[in-house]
């Protein structure tokens, strides 16, 4: 090989090495790297009308990593808050590295954002913000003090207000609000009423009569915040006290009877009222209450169970100082109880003598082995048969029922009537 043509090959050689050809560059191209708005006319911040386009397109910025503008970049634009549109939903950037898009707003006022986004950018996604507004309103919001639940020792018609604003926040006068009131009876002074030179609406709020959650509303259909709701609510004040169940039972002397004792409590509306206190004791004949103190529930309800004294009449009564109807008195009877045993296959005694209203209480006292019960086979003429026991072989099992109807009771147990397990009793007037 000649001396001239190495030189050649080894010139050639180093300019490769060296990225020689095409101005230097061998190397990769420029890279999309970054995503912006627009330097200028970016289209953010607009204002239009519901469902209106607005004028303006949104504009983003592609450069690549020097900083460049790239033209021929796919940019996807969507529409996120407040519904409507955007078109197109993907689009090139041009030969100055923009992208547009115009935004079609939703049918409701507010603010409403879309995004034009490019995967793997700097500042991708970029978030576009648009006011929507009716007649040059967005939003309705409450002004001044929240009701609360109100007492009938203080005034039941409460103020109420709201502010309508613009997406500046700056009030909106001339505004048409629609008032109602969305609970138990109640009103207000106004159903409608139009916002002055501060963007105020107000009304007064009468509740109604009948006790628990009231409230009322200030609706500007399509406004961002619409309705807006008070809520409260009336208590009024305990004023009578009435009894409500359980009078005139009668039962075995010395046990509970089997319903409560129970007064109700009304505020002045006759609403039940919770949370009084009622005191109640036990008199004539004595026994006792569960509770002394006890008070009233959600429907107005307090109840105690009573335990019989000593045969005869027993009374209780329960009081709440101040309240029509107070005290109120319980009158119940308590009848005399003869206690018989179940053993060994036999009633003792088998044959007792009672008065009439007399309870009989039979108790097993034998081992558990033996099973017994008490059915009656005979009654006085005209007189149902008493219900039958159980039947059981439970040591401390106990079986009671009244006799009213004097004459003569026959009765066995089913099981070992053969036996002679037999018994009677006659009841005299």
């Amino acid at each position: 090989m000649s001396l001239s043509r190495s030189i050649g090959l080894i010139t050639l050689a180093l300019a490769a090495a060296c990225g020689g050809g095409n101005g230097g560059g061998g190397g990769p191209g420029p890279t999309p790297t970054s995503l912006a708005k627009a330097a200028t006319a970016t289209g953010d911040s607009q204002v239009a009308s519901p469902s209106g386009t607005l004028a303006n397109p949104f504009r983003v910025i592609v450069r690549d990593q020097d900083g460049n503008p790239m033209a021929n970049v796919d940019v996807t634009w969507a529409a996120v808050a407040g519904g409507g549109s955007i078109a197109p939903t993907t689009a090139p950037t041009d030969a100055n590295g923009v992208a547009t898009a115009t935004r079609t707003l939703g049918p409701n006022a507010g603010a409403q954002t879309a995004t034009g986004a490019r995967a793997g950018l700097n500042g991708s996604p970029v978030t576009f913000t648009a006011f929507s507004e009716i007649n040059g309103a967005m939003t309705i919001a409450a002004s001044g003090p929240t009701p609360t639940t109100v007492t009938d020792t203080v005034l039941s018609t409460i103020p109420v207000a709201v502010t309508v604003t613009n997406h500046a926040g700056v009030p909106v006068p001339n505004v048409i609000v629609n008032w109602s009131v969305n609970g138990p009876g109640g009103g207000v002074s106004q159903a409608v009423d139009t916002t002055d030179v501060n963007g105020v609406s107000s009304v007064n709020w009468t509740l109604g009569s009948t006790a628990g959650a009231q409230a009322v509303q200030a609706t500007v259909t399509g406004l961002a915040g619409s309705p807006v709701t008070f809520s409260g609510g009336r208590a009024g004040n305990a004023t009578q006290i009435a009894l409500s169940s359980g009078n005139n039972q009668v039962g075995p002397a010395g046990s509970a009877l089997g319903s409560p004792h129970s007064v109700i409590v009304h505020d002045g509306h006759g609403n039940p009222k919770s949370g009084v206190v009622v005191t109640w004791a036990a008199y004539q004949n004595g026994g006792s209450v569960s509770s002394t103190n006890p008070t009233t529930g959600a429907n107005g309800i307090a109840s105690v169970v009573r335990t019989l004294g000593t045969a005869g009449v027993n009374t209780d009564t329960a009081r709440a100082n101040g309240l029509s109807g107070s005290p109120v008195g319980f009158t119940d009877t308590a009848g005399a109880v003869v206690n018989l045993s179940v053993q060994n296959n036999v009633f003792t005694p088998s044959a007792t003598s009672v008065a009439a209203g007399t309870f009989i209480t039979w108790t097993w006292t034998s081992s558990p082995s033996n099973s017994h019960n008490v059915t009656f086979t005979s009654a006085p003429t005209g007189t149902p048969l008493p219900q039958p026991s159980a039947t059981s072989g439970a040591t401390g099992f106990k079986y009671t029922t009244r006799f009213v109807t004097a004459g003569s009771y026959a009765y066995e147990c089913t099981i070992h009537s053969s036996l002679g397990m037999t018994g009677t009793v006659t009841v005299t007037p």
